[in-house]
């Protein structure tokens, strides 16, 4: 009673206390709505912020993160080729390999098939220059080098065609074997490709940009029109076509894209080959690098019959991979060889400026050391393939069984290795085959040698 009977004042106090109590509440449900509205707003912000930044990062880890397979690290050579008119294959970018295409109606077709057209007539043009007008030493190896040029284009137009079908056993081949764990493992074939690539292709720069400045004697000492600087130079790139093809600025212009694209098809040539070969030893190292761990450890018939299959489908790998590039491995070889030849049957002749002399010898020495470089890693596919024979050594006696004999046996009687039409294989020996090939045909060009000096401007 004495709660409910107290002083009236204190009762009119705690009614006013009430009544703002239930007013604030009211007043309390809109103002906190509003700061609830804006909690989630901020909520919200930050959700979708960390949303961009986990999708961001997600992207940024899928470009950035090596899966060590063979597609993946041959993607930005495909992507070069394509720009060059050469394999023209769909979905090159692509880190799976059953995403590759090959159509006729694609632009990339259509791109190396004119590519192609003009690698011919520029040919045709030689051959006729050559049988008619003027038949020595420069002018036949002109003719060698656009008769080569367009047997390459239409080598890698035909191995387009197959390459899907290639990628596609490629990557089975990989699945099955032993995982690359480290992060190190399994971008270093990528990186290896990616120096190979680009360590040719700047050096193939250099050298055309060097061929454009010895060109460029010609241009200012003896032009063909001495008030058209550009067009004299354009016009010396495809003289010999011009001989018989009245000359225009818009013709000269495709001579010299012409000249760009078949200087650089055949340095890719060499390019493709290096990338294929470090890729299939690659492979085989991978392999062999697993049994090394675990030869000297206690292994079961199981074990080295895995081994074995997975050996076996390797060494399929590669023969599929040399049926379908035999012809591009012989075109490089026999390319690289004759060139040598000629450059240094050259090295002797007087040359008419400095750039002439700057550009043969780097030139020279380019084409020898990317020849040496080319058979060494052509031939580690063999020299891996070998590797196991040695590794076997390393069982102990007590693990010893039939399936390991019968490796042992297979690995000792095939002989894995990229072949030039079956006319030659790329074995370690043959560094010292093509050494003494050129040292011999050297010996016979210089018996025939009459010339020591570069025609100068009027000379013949």
């Amino acid at each position: 009673m004495a709660r409910t009977t107290g002083d009236p004042a204190k009762r009119c106090r705690c009614m006013a206390r009430i009544k703002f109590w239930r007013r604030s509440r009211v007043d309390s449900d809109a103002t906190w709505g509003i700061i609830k509205y804006r909690v989630d707003e901020k909520d919200t912000k930050r959700l979708k912020l960390s949303l961009i930044k986990a999708w961001l990062l997600r992207i940024r880890q899928e470009d950035y993160k090596y899966s060590g397979s063979f597609q993946e690290a041959i993607k930005p050579v495909l992507i070069i080729a394509q720009i060059f008119a050469l394999m023209p294959v769909r979905k090159v970018s692509s880190k799976f390999a059953e995403d590759l295409t090959f159509t006729w109606f694609s632009v990339r077709s259509y791109y190396a098939l004119v590519t192609i057209l003009c690698f011919g007539v520029s040919s045709g043009y030689m051959v006729a220059f050559v049988t008619s007008v003027s038949f020595n030493f420069d002018s036949v190896e002109t003719l060698v080098f656009y008769l080569s040029i367009f047997l390459i284009s239409l080598s890698f137009f035909q191995l387009a065609r197959k390459w899907p079908e290639i990628a596609q056993s490629w990557q089975l081949v990989e699945a099955k074997l032993p995982p690359l764990k480290l992060p190190k493992e399994r971008r270093s074939l990528a990186q290896h490709i990616n120096m190979i690539t680009i360590v040719a292709t700047t050096c193939s720069l250099v050298e055309h940009i060097m061929s454009m400045l010895s060109m460029g004697y010609y241009v200012n000492s003896c032009p063909r029109w001495p008030d058209r600087p550009v067009d004299s130079f354009l016009y010396l790139n495809l003289s010999s076509v011009f001989y018989f093809v009245d000359y225009t600025r818009f013709l000269g212009i495709v001579g010299k894209v012409v000249n760009v694209l078949s200087t650089f098809a055949w340095n890719f040539n060499d390019i493709f080959v290096m990338a294929v070969s470090v890729a299939l030893a690659a492979r085989f190292r991978q392999l062999n690098d697993y049994m090394m761990k675990e030869a000297r450890l206690p292994t079961t018939v199981d074990y080295w019959m895995q081994c074995r299959i997975n050996f076996r489908n390797l060494c399929k790998l590669c023969e599929e991979v040399d049926d379908a590039i035999s012809i591009i491995t012989l075109l490089c070889f026999s390319n690289n060889l004759y060139f040598i030849c000629g450059k240094i049957l050259k090295s002797m002749q007087a040359k008419p400026s400095i750039w002439h002399a700057l550009y043969f010898w780097f030139s020279l020495v380019y084409l020898l050391g990317r020849t040496l470089i080319l058979s060494l890693y052509s031939s580690s596919i063999n020299d891996e393939s070998k590797r196991p024979l040695v590794i076997f050594r390393l069982v102990p006696r007590e693990y010893w069984c039939d399936e390991l004999k019968r490796f042992s046996e297979e690995v000792q009687m095939d002989n894995v290795a990229l072949t030039g039409m079956n006319f030659f294989r790329l074995t370690r020996g043959v560094v010292i085959s093509v050494a003494g090939t050129i040292v011999t045909y050297e010996l016979i060009l210089l018996q025939f040698n009459g010339e020591e000096k570069v025609p100068g401007c009027f000379e013949n």
